[in-house]
């Protein structure tokens, strides 16, 4: 799947000082980023949830992100940035379609 490559989760975000343009201002210096900065938040109340995902083109960018950034101090919290794992990847890839798709 191409959202699988330089993606990186970021942790202990502060929920009100960190938006996503801090986060696309703060990451865009380490290289492109392929998408908009994601914060996660609350359905209902649209309240960040303290954790978001950058995704950058290449992974020099990335490393350089981590490098920099992982265990810094972003709005007076310490923040984690790692590579960002897919919880549903071994689920598709043990779905493997090739059967369904022969029996269409």
């Amino acid at each position: 799947s191409k959202d699988v490559g330089a993606n990186l989760f970021l942790g202990n975000l502060d929920p009100v000082d960190v938006d996503e343009t801090l986060l696309y201002d703060t990451f865009s210096a380490f290289g492109t980023l392929i998408r908009p900065p994601k914060i996660m938040r609350d359905v209902d109340t649209n309240q960040s949830k303290g954790f978001g995902f950058v995704s950058f083109d290449n992974f020099q960018s990335s490393d350089a992100a981590i490098d920099c950034m992982n265990q810094q101090y972003l709005c007076n919290r310490q923040i984690t940035v790692q590579y960002a794992f897919k919880k549903d990847h071994t689920v598709s890839a043990g779905s493997g379609g090739s059967g369904a798709a022969g029996e269409e």
